[in-house]
């Protein structure tokens, strides 16, 4: 199984190799690097360094308990896998997203959390004759309203599950499909995180990524979506 929450370059990378830094301080970064078929270069390995935090202090007084926000600094790690030149980082989980920040003077780009148009990939797997597993719904208010007013929302777990759903814009999908010869199963949000679980290639998620998911990912930036084919 492979996951990441996806970050998408706003530019063109002047660079686009990882470098191994291990033994030097903060941050770390524990390298490697697999190559497609085409012979360019996907990396992924271990990040590590010190990000802030905030945590809660208790005080515990004669006239009560009081408490406090306090600023500090934590060692954060994070696997990563990384396409440069194609335009995307995935980081492992939310606390991982530090990575962004720190690989902006590697990649001389800036880098900002994906969006995925979900009902759009959707509709793609559909069309390559994939099942469909699960799927998380909201309908717009106008659309199909409840009793009270609010939009109408949901998940549903079965096979061709995204019939039940109608005309609502999906926010989760499972599926599973052939892809390049490979069975892709796997989970997809529009908040930017992928998951597959049927493989632990990176150079297969990497691909899968940059032919299946990066057309329908986007750069939100004041409210507006930026397509990624549209800054690269």
């Amino acid at each position: 199984m492979i996951r990441a929450i996806l970050g998408l370059l706003e530019n063109e990378a002047s660079n686009t190799d990882i470098p191994r830094r291990l033994g030097e301080g903060y941050p770390a970064f524990a390298t490697a690097s697999t190559k497609y078929l085409d012979g360019k270069e996907i990396y992924h390995g271990r990040a590590a360094d010190r990000v802030e935090t905030t945590a809660q202090e208790v005080h515990v007084e004669d006239n009560g308990i009081h408490t406090e926000r306090v600023e500090s600094r934590k060692v954060s790690v994070t696997d990563f896998v990384a396409d440069l030149d194609a335009g995307f980082v995935g980081v492992d989980s939310s606390d991982g997203e530090w990575l962004f920040e720190r690989l902006i003077s590697v990649a001389g780009a800036g880098i900002a959390r994906a969006h995925i148009d979900v009902t759009a990939f959707a509709k793609h797997v559909d069309d390559q004759d994939g099942r469909c597993w699960q799927v998380s719904y909201k309908h717009a208010l106008d659309d199909d309203e409840d009793d009270d007013g609010q939009a109408k929302s949901g998940t549903i777990f079965h096979r061709d599950a995204h019939f039940g759903a109608g005309s609502g814009t999906y926010n989760q999908y499972g599926f599973s499909y052939l892809w390049d010869g490979d069975l892709i199963c796997g989970t997809i949000s529009a908040s930017g995180y992928v998951a597959v679980f049927s493989t632990d290639r990176p150079e297969v998620f990497g691909r899968w990524l940059l032919d299946e998911v990066l057309p329908f990912a986007s750069l939100m930036e004041d409210d507006v979506q930026t397509m990624l084919s549209e800054v690269r």
